[in-house]
C-alpha cells in the first residue's frame, strides 16, 4: 500500500480519492486528520512514497514519488477527470539537465547510470497535473462528500486573493448550518466587483498541453452578458503579418472579434479589415474556458478549424491532437469528447453568421 503526503487547495478531495483507491495517507494536516478520522499516530511520521503539492499557480498539482505509486495515481486521475492534463518529468531527465549546467552539479555520471538501471517501480518521477474547469468541478463533487462545499470551490480557490478568502468565510457559514442558497447568494455578491465588465481590459492565457503559457495580449471586452458567460473581445492590429491557419495577410488597422462562452470547448475569432470587410474565422479547440478577475484561461487542445469568406472550411492540426493522446498528455476519453465537439462546431459554422460578429 503506497503512502502519500498531500498538501494544498485540493487536499480534501484528493485525500478522499486516494483513500477510496487503496492509498495510505501519512503526515496529514490537522484538518485532514479530523475530517477523515485519521487517528493512527504511528502514521504521522512515516515517510511517503509519493508527495502531492499545489502548483504555484494553483491550477493543478505536482506529484513526486516512486514510479509505480505515481503512475497508479495518474491512471486514477485520467479515469475520473475528463479534461485533466498530465505532464511527466523523469528524474533521469532532471539529473541530466543538472549535469549540463557545469559547476555545482548534484549528480555524477555513475549516479545517472545507476538511476537508469533501476526498475520502474524504484525510479522516482515527477508529474505535473493540470486541473481545467471540468476537473475542478469533479473535485468539488468529491470534496462535498466530506465537508460542506460551495459550487466552484476549487475554481475560486485558484482565483486566490479576496475571492479565496471570501470563499473560506462562506464555507464557514455552511459548516455552521446556514442555508446553502443564502450563503451562495451572499458569496456571489461579495465577489462580483472582482470580475471584469464591459470596457475592461483582460488578457488571454493560452496554455499548451506541454505546459508552455502564451499570453495573447490585452484586449478590450466589447460585450459581456449579465451572468459573465458570453464575452466578445475586440483587438486592433497595428503591425502587418499573416493570420495563423488562414494564411491570409494581416494589415495594420485590421481588427479581430473573439466570441467566447465560459465553459465551452472552443471559441471563434473572426478577422476584419479596417473597412469592415470579413477576412475569415479561426476556431480554437480547448478545455472549457474559465474567466478569472484579470484573465481568461484554457488549455489549447491543438486541433483547430478555419473558415474563409467563400464558405470553405478546413480542419487543421488534427494529427497533433492524436499525438498528445499517444504521448499521454490527455486521455482517449478526452479525445473522443473533442471530436464530438468538433462535429457540433462544423454543423453550425457559417460565414454569413461570422460576418455579423
Amino acid at each position: 500500500m503506497s503512502r502519500v503526503k498531500v498538501r494544498g487547495i485540493y487536499t480534501t478531495a484528493l485525500t478522499r480519492l486516494l483513500l477510496d483507491n487503496g492509498f495510505k495517507i501519512v503526515q496529514p494536516s490537522a484538518p485532514i486528520k479530523e475530517r477523515f478520522k485519521l487517528s493512527n499516530m504511528m502514521e504521522e511520521n512515516l515517510q511517503p512514497d509519493m508527495e502531492i503539492n499545489d502548483r504555484p499557480d494553483k491550477q493543478g498539482i505536482n506529484v513526486v514519488g516512486d514510479a509505480a505509486s505515481v503512475e497508479k495515481f495518474i491512471s486514477i486521475l485520467l479515469e475520473n477527470f475528463e479534461d485533466a492534463i498530465v505532464r511527466r518529468h523523469s528524474s533521469i531527465y532532471a539529473m541530466t539537465q543538472s549535469l549540463q549546467g557545469g559547476e555545482g552539479n548534484q549528480f555524477s555520471i555513475m549516479e545517472i547510470i545507476s538511476e537508469a538501471e533501476m526498475s520502474t517501480s524504484q525510479r522516482r518521477i515527477r508529474v505535473d497535473v493540470e486541473f481545467p474547469s471540468l476537473s475542478k468541478r469533479k473535485l468539488d463533487e468529491i470534496r462535498s462528500t466530506v465537508v460542506p462545499t460551495l459550487n466552484g470551490h476549487h475554481y475560486y480557490k485558484a482565483c486566490g486573493g479576496k475571492i479565496a478568502y471570501m470563499l473560506e468565510m462562506a464555507e464557514n457559514l455552511l459548516e455552521k448550518g446556514c442555508p446553502v442558497r443564502e450563503v451562495e447568494e451572499l458569496f456571489m455578491e461579495s465577489i462580483e466587483r472582482e470580475y471584469p465588465h464591459e470596457g475592461s481590459k483582460i488578457s488571454v492565457e493560452h496554455v499548451k498541453v506541454d505546459g508552455k503559457v502564451f499570453h495573447l495580449g490585452e484586449a478590450r471586452i466589447a460585450e459581456l452578458d449579465e451572468r459573465n458567460t458570453r464575452i466578445k473581445i475586440l483587438r486592433v492590429f497595428l503591425t502587418p503579418g499573416v493570420y495563423d491557419g488562414l494564411n491570409i495577410p494581416k494589415e495594420p488597422g485590421d481588427y479581430a472579434v473573439t466570441s467566447m462562452v465560459i465553459g465551452e470547448w472552443s471559441y471563434k475569432t473572426s478577422y476584419f479589415s479596417r473597412n469592415g470587410e470579413y477576412k475569415g474565422t479561426y476556431v480554437n479547440i480547448n478545455t472549457p474556458i474559465e474567466i478569472y478577475p484579470s484573465k481568461i484561461r484554457y488549455v489549447d487542445l491543438e486541433a483547430d478549424i478555419c473558415m474563409w469568406p467563400d464558405g470553405r472550411i478546413q480542419k487543421i492540426d488534427f494529427e497533433k491532437l492524436d499525438e498528445i493522446v499517444r504521448r499521454g498528455y490527455i486521455s482517449e476519453r478526452l479525445r473522443k469528447t473533442v471530436y464530438e465537439k468538433i462535429g457540433e462546431i462544423l454543423d453550425n459554422l457559417s460565414p454569413d453568421i461570422e460576418k455579423e460578429a
